[in-house]
C-alpha cells in the first residue's frame, strides 16, 4: 500500500464519519424541533382548554346574577345596586 492510497484511504474514511455526523445532527435537531413543536401545540390545546373552562364559568356566573337580580323587586335591585357599587373617586 502506498503512501498516496493511505492517505486517499484515510481521508475517505474521516469525510464518512465527518458525513454521518453531519446527517445524526440534522436528524437530531429535526427531532428537537419536532418536539417542540409538540410542546407547543400541547401548551396552546391546555391553554384554549383552560380559556374554554373559564368562559363556561364566567357565562353560568353571569347567569346566576341575572337570574337573582331577576326574581328581585325592582325596589331591591336599586337599593343593593346603590350599597355595592360607587362612582370612581368616591368612599
Amino acid at each position: 500500500m502506498t503512501l498516496e492510497m493511505f492517505v486517499g484511504l484515510a481521508v475517505a474514511v474521516i469525510a464518512a464519519i465527518a458525513g454521518a455526523f453531519g446527517f445524526g445532527h440534522i436528524r437530531g435537531t429535526s427531532k428537537a424541533e419536532a418536539k417542540a413543536e409538540q410542546q407547543r401545540t400541547e401548551d396552546k390545546a391546555a391553554a384554549t382548554v383552560a380559556a374554554a373552562e373559564r368562559w363556561v364559568e364566567v357565562t353560568k356566573e353571569a347567569s346566576n346574577v341575572q337570574q337573582s337580580v331577576s326574581h328581585m323587586h325592582d325596589d331591591d335591585v336599586d337599593r343593593e345596586l346603590r350599597e355595592s357599587w360607587k362612582r370612581p373617586g368616591s368612599h
